[in-house]
């Protein structure tokens, strides 16, 4: 009886042991599969937090550059108002409207690039754009606004051009530290 028990003994031991064995093998499994799934799941949260920073620094290239064209635009519409206020028959009096509108539609263009730079930002260059806005502004109002001769309003355009010269090398200079910082 003796000898009986200990076959039992040893068959009981195996079949534990077996099992056991299968209980490892398949907590092995099951925890290798769980911690594979969540670096696996962690890997694409960090791809996706990476997708997202480079849509956002090419949202905010095509943003900047957009300011920088719009100014551009403006510029642009200059002409036209500058050789008829040159002019001797000029009248502050007389309606304008048509004149300026060219410079009122770039202008309001421009404003909505600004917009654009402050809803992808970062502030300094939200900043920065309106800084260009009003420097582009001032400078058209210039030639708007009534003063006392023509010479009188080509030193103010000077200096407002001059002035936009500066926030548009500061606004350059701003975006490409903001475009050139790494991607973490």
């Amino acid at each position: 009886m003796g000898g009986m028990m200990r076959g039992m003994d040893q068959g009981d031991a195996a079949v534990w042991a077996a099992a056991l064995g299968i209980a490892g093998t398949l907590a092995g499994a099951l925890g290798g599969a769980l911690v594979q799934g969540l670096a696996a799941r962690r890997q694409v949260r960090d791809q996706e937090a990476v997708d997202i920073r480079h849509r956002l620094r090419d949202e905010r290239r095509a943003a900047f550059a957009a300011v920088l064209d719009r100014c551009s635009e403006v510029e642009t519409t200059f002409g036209p108002i500058i050789a008829a206020r040159a002019r001797p028959d000029w009248d502050d009096d007389a309606d304008h409207r048509e004149l300026w509108a060219p410079t009122n539609t770039a202008l309001d263009a421009l404003q909505r690039a600004v917009t654009t730079v402050a809803i992808t930002g970062p502030d300094r260059m939200a900043l920065l754009a309106d800084a260009i806005h009003e420097e582009v502004r001032a400078k058209a109002n210039s030639m708007r606004l009534p003063a006392a001769d023509f010479a009188q309003r080509t030193r103010m355009f000077v200096e407002h051009s001059a002035a936009l010269e500066e926030a548009q090398r500061d606004f350059i200079q701003e975006a490409r530290a903001v475009l050139a910082a790494p991607v973490r």
